[in-house]
């Protein structure tokens, strides 16, 4: 059985890994979530909600900026996506800082859920990325020119 997101550009490749790691992370967070109210109360709770919300709002921009620039220079999307990646860090790191000063926030439930939501999220995009089978490189061969692997002649 194919994949009907098998032949899919570079651009919607990113909406698709968008939509496919969206349900798994949410579900990870509500899962998380429960626990925490169901374990400690309702500021647990919510602080799970939180972090989730935090992940799949970091994880979920980087998808839609990369979605916005497939199609720009190889050059341009490289310095996109460190630029990102930079900022989702010290953004990250800014509002961890920024909810130890919060009275209500249950540090533990915090970074659990904010660790389970995002291997949650990494594992489904892995898992989306290599069901798009998005060519890497070019199979040689195909111009008449050999370039792939030795025939051993």
């Amino acid at each position: 059985m194919t994949d009907p997101a098998a032949a899919v550009s570079m651009e919607d490749a990113f909406g698709v890994l968008l939509r496919r790691c969206l349900g798994p992370a949410a579900a990870a967070g509500l899962l998380c979530a429960a626990v925490a109210l169901l374990a400690r109360g309702v500021d647990e709770m919510a602080s799970a909600l939180v972090g989730a919300a935090i992940v799949i709002g970091f994880f979920g921009a980087r998808l839609v900026v990369m979605r916005r620039t497939a199609r720009s220079n190889p050059q341009l999307v490289l310095v996109v996506a460190l630029a990102v990646y930079t900022a989702k860090v010290v953004l990250l790191g800014v509002a961890m800082l920024l909810l130890t000063q919060v009275s209500w926030v249950d540090g533990p439930a915090l970074g659990l859920t904010v660790l389970l939501t995002a291997v949650v999220w990494l594992a489904a995009e892995m898992r989306g990325f290599v069901r798009l089978r998005i060519p890497v490189f070019a199979a040689g061969g195909q111009d008449g020119t050999g370039g792939g692997r030795g025939t051993g002649s």
